[in-house]
């Protein structure tokens, strides 16, 4: 297993303006990721919690850029853990602790996803009873928490905005 927390940033343009920022404040481009020495073959799961590391796109010239968790499991991942839009420190933090102690217990990736996932969507109380109760808040598809999301406090985390950019790709066992 490999985790990556670091910042990526997608822009579609061409493969060397998408990037990753190593901890060494240096930038790995998708390009350079692409032709360099990176094998993943012997990952298990590639996790990549940064902002926007399943986003693809076009270039101007209506050429595909694949993003960076596309890219990773083409370098031999068999599977990855990657986000679709811009995602919070704080609930990205929690996220990442509820799915990793699940998978220690023994669930799945698809299925430690899919419960670190409700346990933000429910709060933790909730999530763990047998019935959860409907959640009290008002949710708008907006991307952004900002607007209509009320907040409740057992569930400070259920706007989609938090628990939704989350996908697996590849082996989900």
């Amino acid at each position: 297993m490999v985790h990556v927390a670091s910042h990526f940033v997608f822009r579609p343009r061409t493969e060397r303006d998408s990037f990753l920022l190593l901890g060494d404040g240096t930038r790995l481009n998708l390009g350079e990721l692409r032709q360099g020495d990176y094998n993943f073959t012997a990952v298990d799961l590639l996790t990549l919690s940064a902002c926007e590391t399943a986003v693809g796109g076009q270039r101007a010239d209506g050429k595909e850029v694949e993003g960076l968790g596309t890219l990773a499991q083409k370098q031999g991942a068999k599977g990855v853990i990657a986000t679709r839009w811009k995602v919070a420190d704080t609930s990205t933090g929690k996220f990442m602790q509820h799915f990793y102690r699940l998978r220690q217990a023994g669930l799945t990736k698809a299925d430690a996803l899919r419960q670190a996932q409700l346990l933000l969507l429910y709060g933790e109380e909730r999530a763990n009873s047998q019935a959860p109760e409907t959640p009290r808040t008002v949710v708008s598809l907006r991307r952004h928490p900002e607007g209509d999301f009320i907040p409740d406090p057992k569930a400070p985390y259920a706007h989609p905005y938090y628990w939704a950019p989350f996908i697996l790709m590849g082996n989900w066992l």
